[in-house]
């Protein structure tokens, strides 16, 4: 329906940045059923769903979530948590570069939850898990020129290129994997999902231009 055979996302960071690699990605549901009763009559009966919560989530790897990772290396993101006594709900994102090890990180996830569940029987723990979106670099490896383009567009428009991986996710990586090429470029953005998100006039500006020089290069090439 894009009616394309390549295209770019515009969705990245720094200009200059050109992304043709990002993470797999699974988000995971874990739901705890304990057993509530008054707490003064708790002894042997309670099963308390909110600290069972808490105990599954230090069986996961300590220093494997986003605020200590950088460049290629994956983690379990611990995105909303909802417990009281009777009930717990855990909303996890699991994200890798590689392909095997994001195999290993949705197992060992299922593992934690597989021995919570055998040390408190009395209790109820659920898990279901999702694909959401994968590696695009597997795609886009045979038609690198692509990256080369953008590289030339960010140099002619006075502007540092610079390759590097996707944290995260984008709209290239569905469309890389639905036949349409796309690596991902640079906004200017700043600070993204947080209070501090921020871009100047002057980079998008410059992002501009990159665009308009990429187009260029495109035209000779046909």
């Amino acid at each position: 329906a894009f009616g394309a055979q390549l295209a770019y996302t515009m969705d990245g960071g720094e200009v200059g940045g050109i992304e043709f690699e990002n993470f797999n990605a699974a988000q995971a549901e874990i739901e705890i059923r304990g057993v509530s009763v008054h707490p003064g009559g708790a002894k042997g009966l309670m099963v308390h769903a909110g600290l069972l919560a808490c105990e599954l989530v230090g069986m996961l790897p300590e220093k494997e979530t986003p605020e200590h990772t950088e460049g290629y290396e994956g983690f379990f993101y611990l995105e909303s948590m909802h417990a009281d006594c009777e009930r717990a709900v855990l909303q996890y994102a699991v994200r890798d570069h590689d392909a095997q090890h994001f195999e290993q990180r949705k197992q060992l996830l299922k593992r934690a939850v597989q021995q919570l569940a055998e040390k408190y029987p009395r209790a109820q723990i659920e898990i279901s898990t999702q694909d959401i979106y994968h590696n695009m670099r597997e795609k886009i490896e045979p038609c690198m020129y692509m990256v080369e383009y953008a590289k030339q567009a960010c140099e002619r428009a006075g502007v540092v290129p610079r390759v590097m991986p996707i944290r995260g996710g984008t709209d290239g990586a569905h469309l890389s994997f639905m036949g349409v090429l796309c690596p991902n470029l640079g906004t200017g953005g700043h600070n993204f999902h947080g209070p501090y998100e921020c871009i100047t006039a002057e980079s998008m500006d410059s992002a501009v231009h990159i665009m308009h020089e990429l187009v260029r290069l495109y035209a000779q090439r046909t």
